[in-house]
């Protein structure tokens, strides 16, 4: 875009100027995209200012840092899983009711099991008793 023999005049740098500030882009962005060299922009905007340009300022929603995710630094506790409370089922419970229990009686072998009894003890204990008739 830039021809090194043309010389832009006052008018058409504050035109550029205006249009790179309104680009929502950084300066490098837009001189880059235009083919214009940041220098030669910065230079521009001191001789406009010099004689009495209002050049504005730089844009404060630059779409460039929008883009950019920010990185946040944030303390993470790291806390063990909870494991829950296994339940616990005590290997002899004792009955105060009878009314769930199953017992078995067989000559002077006497065996109460309860209603919440293990079905494999439960099929074990009837086939050591099978053995006995």
């Amino acid at each position: 875009m830039s021809d090194p023999k043309h010389y832009r005049t006052k008018d058409e740098w504050f035109k550029l100027v205006q249009e790179c500030r309104k680009s929502g882009l950084s300066d490098a962005q837009w001189c880059a995209l235009n083919g214009i060299s940041r220098h030669s922009l910065n230079t521009a905007i001191k001789r406009l200012r010099k004689c009495s340009y209002a050049i504005p300022p730089r844009s404060a929603d630059d779409i460039y840092h929008l883009a950019i995710p920010k990185q946040d630094v944030v303390k993470v506790d790291i806390v063990p899983d909870i494991q829950p409370p296994q339940k616990i089922i005590p290997e002899a419970a004792p009955h105060i009711d009878n009314s769930h229990m199953i017992e078995i009686s067989l000559g002077d072998v006497h065996i109460s099991l309860c209603n919440g009894a293990d079905p494999d003890l439960v099929t074990r204990t009837l086939s050591a008793l099978r053995s006995f008739v």
